[in-house]
């Protein structure tokens, strides 16, 4: 069964990204008051750029850090210290800041050229890692403007995988074509999603994924995305 969202507008970009650091910190805290450790699945882009910069600017001592470890929902195959590599991004947005191990870090193995034995090789340590209840504690994902969530494009095979956890994508959609996604079956069982979205580009995509109105609007990767206990829309004003 899916899980119906939670919507939650924030005037500005500022104040969204004020309150989904104050939601990540509190959820960590809950889950490291009662288990070992968290998890959470990071992803790329701006606004999580933003979001990532606060978390490690401003929230260094709300938590012990160091007992999160931290996934990607994709990477773009380039070398993990490019410039358009999302652990690059959150490596020196986050992790750096807040003085990380490497021991939590679980990155794609993007830089490997057999991409189809990297993905399979990500897979297995998400499974051995997992096992076969849930996955992530927390997850977070991005809106395209064409929908599209991870590396999952509107239209492409990927989005219609239902065995496999983790995949090597050859795209059109977006540059660079070479790309390790997780599939909607691995972030179906975390246990609470959310997406953060903001700007005006971002409007129709939220409203055909949050108001269908036909079976293409249904069909798009974002509006196929569930969890297994909360799925939440952090959205500023100019994306609804």
């Amino acid at each position: 069964m899916s899980v119906a969202p939670d919507v939650r507008v924030h005037e500005t970009a500022d104040e969204q990204c004020a309150a989904v650091a104050d939601f990540v910190v509190g959820e960590l805290r809950a889950i490291l008051a009662r288990a070992p450790r968290a998890t959470f699945a990071l992803t790329g882009g701006s606004t999580p750029k933003r979001l990532y910069e606060r978390l490690g600017a401003r929230h260094g001592r709300d938590l012990d850090w160091t007992k999160v470890h931290f996934f990607f929902g994709d990477e773009r195959c380039v070398p993990l210290d490019a410039p358009d590599s999302n652990f690059r991004m959150a490596h020196d947005a986050l992790f750096a800041p807040l003085g990380l191990p490497r021991s939590g870090l679980h990155p794609m193995p993007a830089e490997d050229p057999d991409r189809d034995a990297a993905a399979r090789r990500h897979e297995r340590e998400l499974r051995e890692f997992f096992g076969d209840g849930a996955t992530f504690d927390l997850a977070m994902l991005g809106l395209g403007e064409d929908a599209h969530v991870a590396s999952l494009f509107p239209g492409e095979r990927s989005v219609d995988e239902r065995e496999r956890w983790v995949l090597h994508i050859e795209t059109r959609a977006k540059p660079p074509p070479h790309r390790l996604t997780m599939t909607l079956p691995v972030f179906a069982r975390s246990r609470t999603l959310f997406f953060l979205v903001g700007g005006a580009t971002k409007r129709d995509a939220v409203r055909r994924v949050l108001e269908p109105k036909d079976d293409a609007d249904r069909a798009l990767p974002a509006a196929r995305v569930t969890a297994r206990e909360r799925l939440i829309w952090f959205v500023d004003r100019a994306a609804r």
